[in-house]
């Protein structure tokens, strides 16, 4: 322990300062003195010596009067004369003896912290105030106890130069193990913290990734393995730039990573050596990896995986029990966050599966009519989205495009997009009246309410594209509009009267409006994820787009279509599904 002292807080005084013996002229730690040396004497009385040169009572108080666990000293600068009690004596592990000076004091400091003392007692010693430090004693049975001295420099009262360190003295030892186990925990906590921050918000194995690669520094370490060490054994997470990749990393048989997870107990390697004389089969696959010392650690608690975290460092490492205590729970939280990362991209690839498998895989538009569309989903886990598109080429040489969006994110959700999808398309092969097609879809929908225990809604555009007529015949259940872009003139958003949504009121004529277009016109159907994504504004993202078409109209539909992903993408992911179809109108 490093001594320290607090400035003194009176007057500093004239003169020098006391001469300091180094420790090689004090008694060594536990040596024998001579026979009748140190003589035990009554406490109290005949240690505090009345009177004279240095004595208590001339200072205004005695030792024997104070209670508590404390022992009093006077130490005379210019003779290095000690006076003190016997608890003085006996924090410092020596025998009471009235003739001892400084120097046998000062032979009770370990040989590592002489230097130290030394150098804070030489300028505290220079001037006339009040003080306070602590300093380390090592006892006869080799224990280390941490004392506490503070009190005041007396001036001479001749010359004002400093003649006398008079004060008290305690232990602290237990004091100043609490504190620092309290600064311990406090210090684990923080790294832990600093460790465990991107992992709740981490959703695949990929964001765990970033989030453990992040949190590596906190770690101390250089890179990281989670595996499984089942048969096959599994990398299933790596991080970090040792290059602990898979094909670098043999999980033998016999090898520290099945080790640990037979026996469930970390084990810890300090530099190479270790590692050879316990596995000499692995150390040509560790040094693939570049790490000089290593943590082996199973992960338990996570179904159907015997998870071990394999911890790399660029040098050698001196795992002490706080660090390996600290390593163990960072292993474990990291391992919790592989397993429920694979959970999520497992049902989240089910789910895009499932979803992928209810949309058109390609569109069929009639002629006169060019088509774009994307679709991408923000969802986690199995909550598949409702919304949905498609086309028709109907018998009379109309297109029709549909574009709608189901409340919710669940499977009911994606199961009514589905109903409603395929009923729209078996009733765009009976009629391509947008009016009449609109009234079915929202027949059938409120029939699906009547049955179900909780009703779900849903947006929906129909916009029937002539080409022989070049006209455009929309009707709106409650949807985003359209955006058309006719040529020569800007784009505009056509907010023409909507509907309600279809399952809101069961008799309901929705309404229909029709407008002419030009050869090269450009139209646009989307969800509103694309446009409230950014800003959840959905004016300011209808005029981004239109700012896209009037700048893009003459690119590749597809150009056009991936310029309007890009205008209205958030930094994150998108808040809702999108959904877009765009149309070229001939």
């Amino acid at each position: 322990m490093t001594p320290s002292a607090s400035e003194p807080r009176a007057a500093e005084g004239p003169g020098g300062v006391a001469t300091l013996p180094p420790n090689g002229g004090a008694r060594p730690v536990g040596a024998q003195r001579e026979p009748g040396h140190g003589r035990r004497e009554r406490p109290g009385a005949s240690l505090a010596r009345p009177g004279g040169n240095g004595g208590w009572d001339e200072l205004g108080f005695t030792p024997s009067g104070f209670d508590a666990a404390a022992g009093f000293y006077n130490w005379v600068l210019g003779s290095g004369e000690v006076i003190c009690d016997e608890q003085t004596y006996q924090l410092h592990g020596l025998e009471p003896d009235p003739g001892l000076r400084f120097e046998a004091f000062l032979g009770q400091v370990p040989p590592e912290d002489v230097e130290d003392l030394l150098a804070l007692l030489d300028p505290l010693l220079a001037r006339v105030g009040d003080y306070v430090f602590e300093y380390r004693v090592q006892l006869p049975d080799e224990r280390i106890r941490t004392l506490e001295t503070r009190g005041r420099i007396i001036a001479d009262p001749a010359t004002g130069a400093p003649s006398r360190m008079m004060g008290i003295i305690i232990d602290v030892t237990e004091r100043r193990a609490a504190e620092l186990e309290a600064l311990r925990r406090a210090a684990v906590a923080a790294r832990m913290q600093e460790v465990t921050a991107g992992l709740a918000s981490a959703g695949s194995l990929a964001e765990l990734r970033t989030a453990v690669t992040s949190a590596l520094p906190a770690l101390g370490a250089a890179g990281l393995l989670v595996t499984d060490a089942g048969q096959p054994a599994e990398v299933i997470l790596e991080a970090g730039d040792l290059g602990m990749a898979a094909g670098r990393v043999r999980i033998g048989p016999d090898g520290p990573v099945r080790t640990a997870a037979a026996t469930g107990d970390p084990l810890f390697f300090t530099e190479a050596a270790e590692l050879r004389r316990r596995f000499p089969q692995s150390v040509e696959a560790m040094r693939a990896t570049g790490a000089v010392s290593s943590a082996v650690i199973p992960i338990g608690g996570v179904p159907r995986m015997r998870g071990v975290c394999m911890i790399g460092f660029d040098g050698p490492r001196s795992f002490d029990a706080s660090e390996r205590a600290f390593l163990v729970l960072a292993a474990s939280a990291i391992g919790q966050a592989v397993h429920r990362a694979r959970i999520h991209d497992i049902e989240l690839a089910l789910a895009m599966a499932l979803q992928g498998g209810m949309l058109p895989r390609a569109l069929r538009p009639g002629p006169g009519v060019e088509l774009a569309h994307r679709y991408e989903a923000a969802t986690t886990g199995i909550q598949v989205g409702g919304d949905w598109f498609d086309s028709v080429h109907c018998v009379d040489g109309t297109t029709l495009l549909i574009i709608g969006d189901v409340e919710g994110h669940n499977v009911q959700a994606a199961g009514m997009m589905y109903r409603l999808r395929t009923t729209l398309l078996a009733y765009a092969g009976q009629s391509s009246d947008v009016s009449v097609l609109m009234q079915r879809a929202n027949a059938f929908v409120c029939e699906v309410n009547e049955d179900a225990e909780n009703p779900l809604f849903a947006t929906c555009l129909l916009a029937l594209i002539d080409p022989e007529r070049r006209t455009i015949a929309v009707s709106r259940a409650g949807h985003i509009p359209p955006v058309l872009a006719i040529v020569p003139d800007k784009c505009a958003v056509h907010h023409n009267e909507p509907g309600v949504p279809l399952g809101v009121l069961e008799e309901y004529d929705f309404p229909v409006w029709t407008v002419p277009y030009t050869p090269g016109s450009v139209l646009m159907l989307c969800t509103d994820g694309l446009l409230e994504s950014l800003d959840n504004n959905l004016d300011k993202g209808l005029d981004r787009c239109r700012a896209v078409l009037d700048g893009q109209r003459e690119e590749k539909l597809d150009t056009v279509a991936d310029e309007l992903l890009a205008a209205n993408r958030p930094d994150g992911p998108w808040k809702d599904d999108v959904a877009l179809l765009v149309a070229r109108l001939g």
